[in-house]
């Protein structure tokens, strides 16, 4: 059982997870773009569906093959001191990057509004749902690419080695978001990468779940609710 539901879990993330994301985005920016009442807030519902059932489908494969919680790398850091040097340099860095960019919140909204600026929040209302796909996202998407993934490497692939499974799981991370195009799927592809190092250095899951969810919520910093605003009349239209 355990073994099926692997392979199943396997070849979603892997196959089908990035066509089928790409289809519900063209489909929910389609309502967005037409002015479908509440469009993007049903956007936001759906996507905190999918994070739980598939961060519930890993733990259910956790617990029906009774793996060990290390095997997936559901423990705390190895070295407390390096994992909080490492995330406290990586979050600072996160934020102050947000803060430069700030200033250009509007230009960055009018580049990205037709791709995946899409999924940018307007409303308090939608900023409020944001931080909750945020933190989903961290959760669920860490517990695939990286918990799930690479013990499923290991597994079925004893052949690689640990920088071949990193980097064949930041690949698979980067396809994972083929609704970005593919210039957000090689952005997403060295965000991957260099979570699965902090994955692998501290031994957790825990550090790359917080510079996820800081990756995510740095759109709320970058572009703050009055951003809209500064959009050409002709450009919001």
């Amino acid at each position: 059982m355990a073994n099926v539901l692997a392979h199943f879990l396997a070849a979603y993330i892997v196959l089908a997870g990035p066509w089928l994301g790409r289809y519900w985005f063209e489909r929910a920016r389609k309502r967005i773009h037409s002015g479908a009442p509440n469009a993007k807030l049903q956007l936001y519902r759906s996507l905190v569906i999918e994070q739980i059932v598939s961060g519930t489908a890993i733990l259910v494969f956790w617990r029906l093959g009774q793996i060990p919680a290390a095997s997936l790398v559901l423990r705390a850091p190895r070295s407390w001191p390096w994992a909080t040097a490492a995330l406290l340099a990586l979050v600072v860095a996160l934020v102050w990057s947000g803060l430069k960019l700030r200033p250009k919140a509007g230009r960055i909204r009018e580049k990205l509004r037709d791709g995946v600026g899409t999924l940018f929040p307007d409303t308090t209302g939608e900023r409020s749902w944001f931080r909750r796909i945020s933190i989903g996202a961290a959760i669920s998407e860490e517990l695939a690419y990286r918990g799930f993934l690479l013990y499923y490497f290991s597994s079925y692939l004893p052949q690689l080695n640990i920088p071949e499974k990193v980097l064949l799981s930041a690949v698979v991370f980067g396809l994972g978001h083929l609704y970005q195009g593919w210039k957000g799927v090689i952005t997403t592809g060295i965000g991957g990468l260099v979570l699965a190092i902090l994955y692998v250095s501290t031994g957790s899951l825990l550090a790359p779940m917080v510079v996820h969810a800081v990756v995510v919520l740095r759109v709320l910093l970058i572009l703050p609710p009055e951003a809209l605003q500064s959009i050409p009349a002709g450009a919001a239209a």
